[in-house]
C-alpha cells in the first residue's frame, strides 16, 4: 500500500456489534445503523456496506444530501433522515422516496410530506428534554391537532434522549421516557394510533429495554466505541456483564524520514518543544488537515513497531514528529499505527479524547474524508 495514510475497517468487528445490540432486541423491534457524518469518520458507504451485511434494517442519516448518495448504491433500503431539510418545499422531488423516513417537528413540513408523490413515511419529534428539535407540552398538542385538523398523516413519532451517557443515576432519563409515553398517548388521543416508536440510541438502547419500542438507533457503539465510562459502568452494574463491543477502526500511516538531533534541538512550529538528549525523530505524514487534534501536540502518542512513540512538537498541517529513540529499529517505511493496535499494545479511540479533552465521537468523527478506506 502507498498511501501516506489510511484506515482499515474490520468486518468482523462490525458484525460482532450488530449481533450483540441484536440479542438485546426483540425480534419485532428494527435496529438502526446510523452512518451519519461520514459514519462517525469511518466512511459512509463503506459501513453502509458492512452494516447492510451484518443485518441492520435501516440506515440512519443526519442529512438528505448523505440519503441521497446512499440511494444511489441501495436503491430500495430504508433510510431514516433524522436532521431538518431546509428548503423543503422546494425539493419534493427529491424526498419523494417511500423508503425514506424522515423525522420532522412542524406541521408545515407533514403537510409538504404528505403532498408528495409518492410519500416518504413521516415521522414526529417530540422534546422531552433535549431543547434541541421537536415541541413538548401546549406546542406539541397544538402541532398534534393542526396535523388533525388538516387531515394529515403520521407514520411514526420520535424522541432523543439527552444524558443517559453521561451519568450513572438516570433520573432524567426516567423523566423523558414518561414525558415521551405521554406524547405517545397524547397523539393517540387525536387519533394517531400504531405509530412507530423510536427514543433510543447506543447507550439507551443498553440500559433501557423498556424504551426500545419498534425501532432502535444505534451510532458510536456500531463502531465498537462505548458512549462513555458512566454507560460501560452502568450496564456492568445491571448484570450485562458479558455485553462487549469491537473497534471496527485502525488508523495507520507510515515513517516517511527519521532524522536524530543533538540535545537542547527544538522540534517543531514555536519550539514548543526541546530535547534533553539526543533524540531520533520520525516524521509522519498525517496531521490536522486529516484530522488530528492540535491539542495532542507535545501530548499523544502513536505506534511504532508495537511500541508508544511521543509526539514531540506542534502537530503540522500535514506532518506529526514521534520520538523513536527507544525504537532502535525503527525505519522509514514503517508503519505507525495513529489509532489501534499493534502487538500488545493499543493506541484508542477513548485515549486520544482523554487527552485532548473531548469524546470518543469527536476523534473519529474529525477524521478527513481524504483519508482512504480499506475493509479487511
Amino acid at each position: 500500500m502507498k498511501d501516506r495514510t489510511w484506515i482499515e475497517l474490520s468486518r468482523t468487528a462490525i458484525r460482532e456489534n450488530l449481533k450483540n445490540f441484536r440479542a438485546l432486541l426483540s425480534s419485532k423491534t428494527l435496529l438502526t445503523a446510523v452512518i451519519k457524518s461520514n459514519a462517525y469518520g469511518h466512511g459512509l458507504l463503506e459501513i453502509a456496506e458492512l452494516a447492510k451485511e451484518g443485518g441492520a434494517d435501516l440506515f440512519g442519516v443526519n442529512s438528505l444530501e448523505e440519503a441521497k448518495l446512499l440511494r444511489g448504491k441501495y436503491p430500495d433500503f430504508k433510510i431514516l433522515i433524522m436532521g431538518e431539510i431546509p428548503g423543503l418545499a422546494e425539493r419534493t422531488s427529491e424526498v419523494s422516496d417511500p423508503n425514506f423516513w424522515i423525522i420532522v417537528s412542524r406541521t408545515e413540513e407533514v403537510r409538504i410530506l404528505s403532498n408528495c408523490k409518492p410519500s416518504p413515511k413521516i415521522h414526529l419529534k417530540v422534546d422531552t428534554g433535549m431543547a434541541r428539535l421537536g415541541y413538548s407540552g401546549s406546542d406539541l398538542e397544538r402541532t398534534l391537532s393542526e396535523i388533525k385538523s388538516k387531515g394529515l398523516r403520521l407514520d411514526g413519532i420520535a424522541t432523543h434522549f439527552a444524558s443517559t451517557e453521561d451519568v450513572l443515576e438516570q433520573k432524567y432519563s426516567k423523566e423523558q421516557m414518561k414525558s415521551f409515553s405521554e406524547a405517545i398517548s397524547l397523539a393517540e388521543k387525536f387519533g394517531f394510533k400504531d405509530l412507530l416508536k423510536h427514543s433510543c440510541a447506543s447507550a439507551s438502547t443498553m440500559l433501557f429495554p423498556e424504551a426500545h419500542y419498534d425501532l432502535v438507533r444505534v451510532g458510536i457503539s456500531l463502531y465498537g466505541l462505548w458512549p462513555s465510562l458512566q454507560t460501560r459502568l452502568s450496564l456492568h452494574l445491571s448484570g450485562k456483564k458479558d455485553f462487549n463491543l469491537s473497534p471496527v477502526l485502525s488508523w495507520k500511516s507510515r515513517i516517511v524520514h527519521i532524522k536524530t538531533v543533538p540535545e537542547d534541538s527544538f522540534v517543531g512550529y514555536g519550539s514548543t518543544y526541546q530535547t534533553s538528549a539526543p533524540t531520533r525523530i520520525a516524521v509522519v505524514p498525517v496531521g490536522y488537515y486529516e484530522g488530528l487534534d492540535r491539542k495532542l501536540s507535545n501530548n499523544g502518542m502513536m505506534l511504532v513497531q508495537g511500541k508508544r512513540a511521543k509526539i514531540l512538537g506542534r502537530i503540522c498541517m500535514n506532518m506529526t514528529m514521534l520520538d523513536i529513540t527507544h525504537i532502535q529499529n525503527a525505519k522509514i517505511g514503517d508503519v505507525v499505527t495513529v489509532i489501534g493496535k499493534d502487538g500488545e499494545e493499543e493506541i484508542s479511540a477513548d485515549d486520544y479524547a482523554n487527552w485532548t479533552y473531548t469524546i470518543n465521537y469527536e476523534v473519529t468523527t474529525r477524521i478527513s474524508e481524504s483519508v482512504p478506506k480499506k475493509i479487511i
